[in-house]
């Protein structure tokens, strides 16, 4: 009787459950709303697109272009107009005395008029000059190489986010999986036990197997919501716009990646923190160069046109006069307090910490290469390993089932080898999460496309 009760709350269930996914079916039938699909290289595009410190970065680089146009005005004349107007309500006057009488005389006109034209032409500043507009190339190339490094760390952030996202939906399938091996595992045991062969013991003991996947599983859920949100909040996506990340296929092959010295060569060539590190040592030493000019003579050409008028009545035709004049002018500071040893010294300061930083920035470079291909390598040997694992696991799940069903086994061998087997498909995961993952961190630490130029 007790089993005529537990076989009927279990067809319930399955009642119920079979209920439930026809609900679900009806419900997929309805037109869904238009999705985003997100792939890597969608993921790569948006968060380019939309990352506002790469954007950011962007704007250094035009500022940095403006600066270039700024220095280069100071090599070109500067040419400056400038008119006036002026009106006398009292008209100044003076007094002398002619034959013993006081006369008095109006020294100007109640309207006054001026205009000037004006022409200064930079000759020599030691240097200077010239020297500004490299160092305001130097910067250009220096924003640029900032740019390029946002990019590079954008584009691994994104990857990152984006293969945790897949990571979090392949926890998921695990776990889906292990519930459904365990329900059909609770369904042998049930078909045992009312058939006599086994103890309810062993049916209690399937289903608690079974409902402790149930919380891994809202769990999985839960992470798959988030991942999914911190990846649209990084590209710029609406948090409650829908979203399909498609996995692409995943190639775990590095039969043709390239020998750890020639990937260190690409780095130490293009990798813009090193780029920056260079262009820092040569704007120190177009520094050098400017403190040290202000120790030299400055030669300018100036030249000027005058023209003013003044007039009782408001007329421009009457008291006018104009003139030309050019001339040069020298200047040589004498002293001025030691200041310019100072700069200098400074100056040189800067330019040997720039060359210190250079070679750090040169060994960091190294040394990154290096440990990004240490941990692919070592990603790549625990995907092999799990790939062998999970088929073994399989293979041990597969007979400690047909031992049970045979009477032979028991169910403890069963649960044992559904575990080892959800076991080794979440380190499997896991695996394949960090050999993407150390993957994009070579390409970012190498400036190369891994699985572009292995082809």
């Amino acid at each position: 009787m007790e089993r005529q009760q537990t076989g009927m709350m279990y067809r319930t269930k399955r009642f119920a459950t079979g209920l439930c996914v026809a609900v679900l079916l009806v419900g997929l039938a309805v037109p869904a709303v238009a999705q985003t699909t997100l792939d890597r290289n969608t993921v790569r595009d948006l968060a380019l697109e939309f990352n506002r410190e790469f954007l950011q970065a962007q704007q250094e680089v035009v500022i940095a272009d403006a600066d270039v146009r700024r220095a280069r005005a100071d090599a070109f004349p500067q040419i400056n107009f400038a008119a006036s107007y002026n009106r006398n309500f009292v008209v100044p006057s003076v007094f002398f005395v002619v034959n013993g009488e006081t006369q008095e005389l109006q020294t100007g006109f109640r309207n006054s008029y001026g205009a000037q034209v004006s022409l200064s032409q930079t000759l020599w500043q030691g240097g200077k000059v010239f020297t500004a507009i490299e160092i305001a190339k130097r910067y250009k190339r220096y924003s640029e190489a900032i740019a390029n490094q946002v990019r590079a760390e954008v584009l691994y952030q994104a990857e990152q986010l984006y293969y945790d996202a897949i990571l979090a939906r392949s926890q998921l399938s695990v776990w889906e999986q292990a519930l459904e091996s365990n329900t059909a595992n609770l369904e042998v045991v049930r078909q045992k036990y009312e058939q006599g062969i086994v103890p309810e013991y062993e049916l209690l003991r399937a289903r608690v197997e079974r409902q402790n996947i149930l919380p891994e599983i809202i769990s999985a859920e839960s992470r798959v919501r988030l991942t999914e949100k911190r990846l649209k909040s990084f590209l710029g996506i609406d948090l409650s716009e829908p979203v399909e990340i498609v996995e692409s296929a995943t190639d775990t092959s590095l039969a043709a990646l390239p020998a750890l010295p020639v990937l260190i060569d690409s780095a130490q060539a293009h990798r813009p923190e090193k780029t920056q590190a260079e262009e820092l040592v040569d704007i120190s030493r177009e520094g050098v160069s400017v403190a040290k000019a202000e120790y030299w003579p400055s030669f300018e050409a100036v030249a000027a046109w005058d023209w003013q008028s003044a007039s009782d009545d408001f007329t421009l035709s009457e008291n006018n006069t104009s003139s030309w004049t050019a001339g040069l002018r020298v200047s040589l500071p004498i002293f001025d307090g030691f200041r310019r040893g100072s700069d200098v010294q400074m100056r040189k300061a800067q330019l040997s910490q720039a060359r210190l930083s250079l070679k750090q920035t040169r060994d960091e470079v190294t040394l990154e290469v290096e440990d990004a291909y240490d941990r692919l390598l070592r990603a790549k040997k625990a995907v092999d390993i799990q790939d062998a694992t999970i088929a073994a696991a399989t293979e041990g799940l597969e007979i400690a089932k047909l031992r049970y069903e045979s009477g032979v086994g028991t169910q403890l061998e069963v649960l044992s080898a559904q575990t080892a087997l959800t076991e080794a498909r979440r380190v499997k995961a896991e695996a394949l999460f960090a050999f993407r993952v150390a993957r994009a961190g070579l390409e970012r630490a190498t400036t190369l496309d891994i699985r572009t130029d292995m082809q």
